[in-house]
């Protein structure tokens, strides 16, 4: 699957309430780098959301992609939010192992559009 069919299965809706910040946050697996990457997506949205179905068939087809290390899959899923979505702010974790079963490794990206801040907002959030 090349970039632009992965990118099309995260089909936007639009957001019911453009004038007020708020976090949504999607969680989900993918099964890649020969395990069970746990990923989870939190991001305040601009004119747009994805649905968690959409995610979920998102997660599905990053499956099909041969991903050289958890950074760049973490780094895509990244990408692909923010070219589809344009969040007002966005942060994806995944992780792999973790709860006793190593190895346990975590990967976090963030980003946010240039003249968004509510600090507020994001201190309301419980660590991933």
């Amino acid at each position: 699957m090349d970039l632009w069919q992965r990118r099309a299965a995260l089909e936007p809706a639009p957001n019911p309430d453009r004038n007020i910040d708020y976090v949504s946050t999607l969680r989900g697996g993918v099964a890649a780098l020969n395990d069970r990457v746990q990923v989870t997506l939190r991001y305040v949205p601009d004119a747009s959301v994805i649905q968690p179905d959409v995610f979920a068939a998102y997660l599905k087809a990053m499956e099909n992609e041969d991903w050289p290390s958890h950074e760049h899959l973490a780094t895509a899923i990244m990408q692909d939010i923010n070219n589809q979505l344009v969040p007002r702010w966005v942060q994806v974790v995944t992780s792999i192992g973790g709860d006793g079963h190593p190895p346990d490794h975590k990967v976090m990206v963030e980003d946010k559009q240039p003249q968004w801040a509510n600090a507020g907002l994001l201190a309301h959030l419980d660590p991933i």
